[in-house]
């Protein structure tokens, strides 16, 4: 992981005026700037936020798309880090600015931008003024690393042209000097295109209608988007003070994975309201298949493939939002009419610094269990037992360092091995899941 380090001198300076040198006011209260800060990193690990050698409150584990609010702090110097949280409990600092001047009466922001290789510190700041109840404030950073200038349009209109640009040639980390823009509260349409791009068919990004109230003081970045059926290259995160939240685009999708662990059913189909989910079809054991579905409630059922009955599972109403990840599990045994589904919301972002490893006990006649990691070769013992006590549906997940290892399932509390999967090679980056069935470790390196 790239280490960047910044010293940043602002030309803003606290001037005393109104008094002479030898006076002092014990009762004068510290003058006070806003601070927040924002993870937008796309392939960087979860991060602590510490300034002047403390963890930031409620940012000690802070994901990507996340920031926190704008936070209180006393004015002056200060040194920041953002410390990466990696795989076995290490940490780097990646990013350190040091004697960051907070101006009073100023609003500071600070991202983590590029992919983690060349991660580096923005830093953004305006005056601490907010808009009146019939106005807006917006700020905008183009915060993607791979997408050159872009124009930004702001309008209700159902297409957009070189009249509707608010935003021109925004360019990656700029700091605008057209920007803030204060506008008048009411409802807004954003459609993002390539700098000099002004026809429908050139929209990489559509938020849709949405309504913008009075008073609302924003901060809008748009980022990589790699998220579950991704479909426009970024997502915009909309800070408001309070929170920051992830404003898709219209036409995003979810992606929806189903993994066969029942060891005596054959092939199976997924179907929605009696229909085959194209790409959800002859589904063998042990293996997981995956397809991106627009968002909405189905009516899901698995049945053998080519048939319509019996239908092994019934799901009706589940329900899949747009860019969310979701594995299915068909888990159980079908002779003994036990099968059911093990819902997993994923997360199956990957992270430059290390593997992240699914790990789901479907095994139904095993009963609890430890979960064991070693180094391909190196045995197993009580100290490889990475999960302990998991019971049959459990799962968890594992951020691995990168190299070969060697899984085992064992009953729980020994080293009985009942089962294996040997020299398993996860490199950084990499998105997999280990399932326990009957037979086997399943493995499936999803990216």
């Amino acid at each position: 992981m790239k280490k960047s380090t910044l010293t940043l001198l602002t030309t803003a300076t606290l001037i005393l005026s109104g008094c002479d040198s030898d006076s002092h006011d014990d009762n004068a209260e510290m003058p006070t700037s806003q601070l927040r800060v924002t993870h937008a990193s796309a392939d960087a690990p979860l991060v602590s936020i510490l300034m002047d050698g403390d963890v930031v409150s409620s940012l000690s584990n802070v994901d990507y798309q996340q920031g926190s609010p704008l936070l209180n702090v006393d004015s002056g110097s200060h040194d920041l880090i953002v410390r990466g949280l990696l795989a076995n409990d290490a940490t780097a600092d990646v990013i350190t600015a040091n004697a960051v001047n907070l101006a009073p009466d100023m609003q500071y922001d600070v991202f983590a931008v590029n992919n983690v290789g060349a991660i580096e510190p923005v830093i953004l700041s305006r005056s601490n003024i907010a808009p009146d109840e019939e106005s807006i404030r917006v700020d905008v950073l183009h915060g993607h690393p791979d997408v050159g200038g872009v124009d930004i349009h702001v309008t209700t209109d159902p297409s957009i042209s070189a009249d509707t640009v608010a935003v021109s040639d925004l360019t990656f980390k700029e700091d605008d000097a057209n920007l803030p823009v204060t506008l008048p509260a009411g409802e807004y349409r954003i459609r993002i295109t390539l700098a000099g791009k002004s026809t429908d068919a050139d929209v990489v990004y559509d938020s849709g209608n949405i309504a913008l109230d009075g008073g609302s003081d924003l901060m809008v970045t748009a980022v990589p988007n790699v998220s579950g059926g991704a479909v426009s290259p970024v997502n915009l995160l909309v800070a408001d003070g309070k929170t920051v939240n992830v404003l898709r685009n219209t036409g995003e999708q979810s992606t929806v994975r189903v993994g066969h662990a029942v060891a005596d059913l054959a092939d199976v189909d997924v179907r929605a309201s009696g229909n085959i989910v194209s790409g959800l079809d002859a589904i063998s054991y042990e293996t997981i298949k995956s397809i991106d579905l627009a968002p909405d409630s189905y009516d899901l059922t698995v049945t053998p493939t080519g048939a319509t009955t019996p239908e092994a599972i019934k799901a009706p109403g589940t329900t899949f939002t747009a860019g969310s990840e979701t594995t299915i599990f068909a888990v159980g045994q079908f002779a003994a009419q036990s099968i059911e589904p093990v819902v997993i919301e994923d997360d199956l972002r990957s992270v430059a610094t290390y593997a992240k490893l699914r790990v789901l006990h479907a095994n139904p006649i095993a009963g609890m269990v430890d979960i064991h990691a070693a180094p391909t070769g190196t045995g197993f013992s009580a100290e490889t037992a990475v999960l302990k006590n998991v019971n049959f549906k459990d799962s968890a997940v594992l951020n691995v360092d990168e190299g070969n290892y060697d899984f085992a399932v064992a009953t729980a509390g020994t080293t009985g091995v009942l089962l294996t999967a040997t020299d398993v090679a996860l490199a950084g980056g990499n998105v997999a899941t280990a399932f326990a069935t009957e037979n086997s470790i399943a493995i499936n390196v999803d990216k």
